[in-house]
């Protein structure tokens, strides 16, 4: 399994672009106002030129005349010193453009006139301005007169040929000049230039110092694929500092793209805008694109992982005024003094929660609580800190799992991040088969599987009664107190609480096809009288042996597995496979009292367990008894063999699995009990070592010496003496 980073690290995938207007480099021919595109395109003064409209006549719509006010109204918002703009003048316009002068009162400084030159975007029920500049009206009224800006006449497009006109409405130097207009020079046929912008004379200011955006957190759950832009006209002032910004388009729904551009624009930093060699303000066209998932990503399987903190209630007036407690600030401490320490749940995979918390928790910002939610008969306050939304990639050869995260908040790369993942990977393969071993159970057991739950467990069989299904959720509980009591104090006990499958054959064959499905290899040979499958969180043992009935130290050994991996062990983590097996054993050969509880390490008398009209026998000596034959006749099992051996090796396989379970139990039994117990504290360090994957003979031999020649005949001995 392993992560995939082919793809640009998303969400970075944000691009940005300083958008001209049409035609604006300097010396450039003209062309028609143009859609907006990256690097060095054309502004977007809009799709479709306005209608030719004359400034200052009755056909100009209520339309431009709000747009305009409004807009100047923006850029010279009113303050301490200043007032509203007011005197506003069009002094020329023509498609796709403006000249307008307007006044602003500033207290001791008097009425400040300005001029401005500003590219529109104008269609049916649009108007914006696009792109532009902004100076003292005496500098615009300069540039016009010496020819340095070429303003189009009244009514005149940006396209098609036609001939430059000098502006001269409203403006009292315009009186004729003494020297006769240039003759008009048309462009040859087919030639689809046109007038030259007006901006064509300005030099754009150009960023050069560049924040990009923060992804927003509602496109990264949302799973953006493909592009979204936004374009944002900023106010550049002369100095280079953008002082606001104002949306011209966006993508639709929005996902929090359009606050996040215009936020980080903020802090961008501009060499200014010029005109004849000094800084203008100038009102600039850019665009961001936010870069999502490829397209290919509709087949992924989306997953999630939240950081998290959680408490259940009984009660919703309880879970109510806790909830307000909180989100008042009061520490969970004080709130819940009682379930402070449950409340932690660390990175926890989306699956493994109620679906209606699941749902609160996606909707809910980084830090805040959400609920109470009722779910599964509780009132559940969830606090997210943090976030992980992943895909798992469509598999390309067997066993070949791959994912890609797409969105991270919260949650800072480490180690530990990396196991939640891979382990949650697994786990979605893992489902996959959980769910194939649940159909083929059922098809197996057909219409004789009964079903109960036990708390965390479901259980399905073809062959337990009542009682005894409640007999074996009970013994459970008490495997689980026993389980608890040896691992207080070495290290820190997960909850319990995912769901397991619990199965009881009446057929050991029907046991064994099940497992052959679960790995993909039919007919594969018989297996342990029992197994737990921690990926799939399957439990399972058929009851042939015994009769029809529980197999309670099988049961028990099981169970133990189940708890090591559901509470000790972290994800993906494989043990030792001596200690592993050789602490379940010496929980699952224990007695187990009238009252149901596990004496750990007491083997010296058989037990009778009554379940309603059924009494289950059992005696823990019958397996010391034949691990002592096989000791016997093939001789006791080299400690350092039995410390080095894992999973796949022979050791562990065939014939010699037997020597293998019965020597690790006897190890952890005679570590605990042997010589009065003065190993007993040894073992439990070593135990700790083991909770946190760091085990092993090296660490076997820094705890107990690294000469074990004495440990080991004096193990073998206690075995004989069991």
């Amino acid at each position: 399994m392993s992560r995939v980073d082919g793809w640009k690290a998303w969400p970075a995938g944000i691009a940005v672009a300083l958008l001209a207007a049409a035609a604006s480099a300097p010396g450039a021919s003209g062309s028609p106002p143009a859609r907006a595109a990256a690097s060095g395109a054309a502004a977007a003064p809009g799709d479709q030129a306005a209608a030719e409209q004359p400034a200052a006549t009755a056909r100009d719509t209520d339309l431009f005349a709000a747009g305009l006010a409004e807009f100047l109204q923006w850029a010279h918002p009113p303050g301490p010193d200043c007032g509203a703009v007011d005197r506003i003048e069009v002094v020329t316009r023509w498609a796709g453009g403006l000249r307008a002068r307007f006044e602003q009162p500033c207290g001791a400084a008097g009425r400040l006139r300005f001029g401005a030159i500003l590219m529109t975007r104008e269609g049916a029920g649009v108007w914006q301005v696009a792109a532009g500049f902004e100076a003292d009206e005496e500098v615009i009224r300069d540039g016009i007169r010496m020819r340095r800006l070429r303003i189009p006449r009244d009514g005149e497009g940006m396209a098609g040929g036609g001939s430059r006109a000098r502006d001269t409405a409203g403006d009292a130097a315009a009186a004729p000049s003494a020297e006769p207009s240039p003759p008009e020079v048309l462009p040859p046929p087919g030639n689809t230039g046109g007038v030259e912008s007006p901006l064509a004379a300005v030099r754009p200011p150009a960023a050069r110092r560049q924040t990009p955006p923060v992804f927003p957190e509602e496109a990264g759950r949302a799973r953006l694929i493909g592009e979204a832009r936004v374009q944002m006209l900023v106010d550049v002032n002369a100095a280079g500092v953008p002082v606001r910004s104002r949306m011209l388009r966006g993508p639709d729904p929005d996902l929090g793209m359009r606050q996040a551009a215009l936020t980080a624009v903020g802090t961008w930093r501009f060499d200014p805008a010029r005109f004849e060699g000094r800084p203008v303000r100038y009102f600039a066209p850019i665009e961001i694109t936010f870069t999502g998932l490829p397209p290919e990503s509709r087949l992924w399987a989306h997953r999630a992982l939240f950081e998290m903190q959680a408490l259940l209630y009984d009660d919703e007036a309880r879970a109510q005024a806790a909830a307000a407690r909180l989100r008042a600030g009061t520490p969970v401490e004080e709130v819940s003094p009682e379930s402070a320490l449950d409340s932690e749940w660390g990175l926890t995979a989306a699956t493994g929660l109620p679906a209606p918390v699941r749902a609160a928790l996606h909707e809910t910002p980084i830090g805040l609580w959400a609920g109470p939610t009722r779910a599964e008969g509780k009132y559940w306050l969830a606090r997210k800190r943090g976030e992980v939304y992943f895909g798992v990639l469509p598999q390309a050869a067997p066993g070949d799992l791959q994912y890609q995260v797409v969105h991270q908040r919260g949650v800072p790369d480490s180690d530990e991040l990396r196991r939640a993942l891979d382990a949650d990977v697994f786990d979605f393969a893992a489902e996959r088969k959980r769910r194939d071993y649940m159909n083929e159970a059922a098809r197996l057991m057909g219409l004789r599987q009964a079903r109960a739950e036990v708390g965390q467990m479901v259980i399905r069989t073809d062959v337990l009664n009542d009682d005894e299904m409640r007999l074996l959720g009970a013994i459970v509980i008490a495997t689980l107190q026993a389980h608890q009591d040896f691992w207080a104090g070495l290290t820190t006990l997960r909850l319990f609480r995912r769901q397991v499958m619990v199965y009881a054959f009446a057929s050991r064959s029907d046991h064994q096809k099940v497992q052959a499905t679960w790995l993909g290899r039919p007919g594969a040979p018989a297996a342990a009288s029992g197994e737990y499958i921690p990926a799939s969180r399957i439990l399972a043992f058929p009851c042939e042996m015994t009769g029809g009935h529980l197999p309670i130290p099988v049961m028990v050994h099981e169970a133990v597995h189940m708890l090591d991996y559901e509470r000790v062990y972290p994800p993906r983590v494989q043990p030792s496979k001596w200690f592993e097996e050789g602490l379940a054993n010496y929980f699952g050969l224990s007695q187990i009292d009238s009252q149901l509880r596990i004496e750990p390490g007491f083997i010296r008398r058989s037990g009778t367990i009554v379940a309603g009209d059924v009494r289950v026998q059992f005696d823990p000596r019958l397996e010391l008894l034949g691990h002592r034959r096989l000791s016997r006749e093939r001789g006791p099992v080299a400690l350092a063999d039995l410390l080095g051996a894992g999973p796949g090796d022979p050791l562990w396989t065939g014939e010699q699995s037997a020597r293998s379970y019965g020597a690790s139990w006897t190890l952890v039994h005679f570590l605990l009990h042997g010589d009065r117990g003065r190993r007993a504290e040894a073992f439990r360090r070593y135990a700790a070592h083991e909770a946190r994957s760091e085990g092993g003979p090296a660490t076997f031999r820094r705890i107990f010496g690294d000469d074990l020649t004495d440990l080991e005949t004096a193990w073998h001995e206690y075995e004989e003496a069991l």
